[in-house]
């Protein structure tokens, strides 16, 4: 199934995987992407889940309203959609800004999540961030989001895999250079000013926190402080990947998170 629904007075473009009667699983993708980024997991997912993926704002084929956005307003749109398709509780994995999203998420409505994947992201950066996205945001402002690309595909993937699978390369390189600027802009801004760890401890969700071993824009010992903050959360880091470990190690990301949601009760 895949449609729109109109969540904060926005159409949100989202799509409806699996199996039906199985447990909800919803996926939230990265910065600069959209609901596609997922592909790699869905013939894993399917079997098991209702798999719903969607649009961030901004993003894709979803709506894009002037910023300023928000955290809370993301996480708004995220349980706002949940409501308009009936969907009571769910299983959570959040890549990169869809991490930071399952975060706040999992402090401002726990009681709608079952377990929690955190893939290649931080809950905080420091100020010595703010410039390096500043000047990203000018230069999409002034020059388009071909200006984008390269760095992000540097950051995204390791240099094995973007010089032996170019075709995927090249289908994330077109995700990024689609993104709306406004979109990009609003959400972008967001990134330098997160600082949620302090908060962590609160979380009771069971959570496992993912990490690609070369992943230079949330390491490893970012997920780490995480794992930590979180009370019993598990965490793991896929060798010889980067980023976007869904994609570089797709088949291994599968794994681990089939292996930590199909230990939630009800769930064949």
């Amino acid at each position: 199934m895949d449609g729109f629904i109109e969540v904060n007075g926005n159409p949100v473009h989202y799509r409806v995987d699996g199996r039906g009667g199985a447990p909800w699983l919803t996926l939230c993708h990265p910065l600069a992407c959209d609901l596609s980024v997922w592909e790699a997991q869905m013939a894993a997912l399917a079997p098991h889940f209702r798999v719903l993926r969607y649009d961030l704002r901004g993003h894709g084929r979803s709506a894009v309203p002037p910023g300023p956005y928000g955290f809370p307003l993301l996480v708004s749109d995220l349980l706002g959609l949940l409501d308009a398709l009936g969907i009571v509780r769910t299983h959570f994995v959040g890549l990169s800004l869809g991490g930071m999203i399952g975060q706040h998420c999992a402090l401002i409505a726990p009681q709608r999540l079952d377990r929690l994947v955190l893939a290649s992201t931080t809950s905080a950066l420091g100020p010595e961030v703010a410039p390096v996205w500043a000047s990203r945001i000018e230069q999409a402002r002034n020059r388009g989001m071909e200006t984008q690309v390269a760095g992000f595909l540097e950051r995204w993937f390791t240099e094995p895999f973007r010089l032996t699978h170019p075709e995927l390369v090249a289908r994330i390189a077109n995700l990024i250079r689609a993104t709306p600027v406004a979109g990009y802009i609003a959400c972008a801004a967001l990134i330098p000013t997160l600082d949620i760890t302090a908060r962590l401890a609160a979380i009771r969700t069971p959570t496992l926190v993912l990490v690609g071993e070369s992943d230079y824009s949330t390491p490893p010992a970012m997920a780490e402080i995480i794992a930590d903050a979180i009370p019993g959360a598990l965490q793991d880091v896929l060798p010889d990947a980067a980023h976007l470990c869904n994609l570089e190690q797709a088949d291994l990301f599968n794994h681990v998170i089939l292996d930590f949601l199909l230990q939630a009760a009800g769930t064949s």
